[in-house]
């Protein structure tokens, strides 16, 4: 991928003088920790790919990330943007399982899947797939966690987490959803 392929269209805007080259002709700020021009700013979320986020104008999917600050970064690539699974939990038969009767995990889930409670909005990695219908869930450290109570509706993505991203890195991914959880990087910024 050539550095200015981001753009994703092949009529986009092209660089005058540099035929054939896509360039950048948009940056919005997602996370930044600096207090320049403002305080503290934060506009990741589980729920809502790049074009749903209603807080930061002008933001599209499909973007390239910079990275300011070092950590790691969790992503849905705009190719996988895809839900892998959708329901309602049926029931719990331990406090950090997500069990859905209905289900047959072990043909579509694996671990380091994200589960979204999207009633409540918390979220969890899988961290192994019990059996067909129960799914054991964990935080970013691998502990145990509860999410889902019988009765709440869930989504599962298959995000990648981009990690030790050096400050001051270009990542030329289109990406569609940068998630909250497991992102550690700060001054993030999506490039299109």
């Amino acid at each position: 991928m050539a550095y200015g392929d981001i753009t994703g269209s092949p009529d986009a805007y092209r660089a005058p003088g540099k035929p054939g080259i896509q360039t950048v002709r948009r940056a919005v700020i997602l996370k930044d920790s600096s207090t320049i021009g403002s305080a503290a700013i934060n506009y990741l979320d589980n729920l809502k790919d790049l074009n749903q986020l209603t807080t930061v104008a002008h933001t599209e999917n499909n973007a390239g990330l910079y990275i300011g600050t070092a950590g790691n970064v969790c992503v849905n690539l705009s190719g996988q943007k895809k839900i892998i699974e959708n329901g309602k939990a049926t029931g719990t038969a331990v406090t950090n399982d997500l069990v859905d009767t209905t289900q047959n995990f072990t043909s579509t889930v694996q671990k380091r899947d994200l589960v979204i409670n999207t009633t409540d909005g918390t979220v969890a990695f899988v961290g192994a797939v019990d059996s067909d219908t129960v799914l054991s869930l964990v935080d970013a450290s691998n502990s145990a966690v509860d999410i889902m109570a019988e009765g709440e509706l869930y989504e599962i993505h298959r995000p990648i987490v981009f990690q030790n991203i050096a400050a001051g890195s270009f990542l030329p991914v289109e990406i569609s959803r940068i998630f909250l959880i497991a992102t550690t990087a700060d001054d993030i910024m999506v490039i299109y």
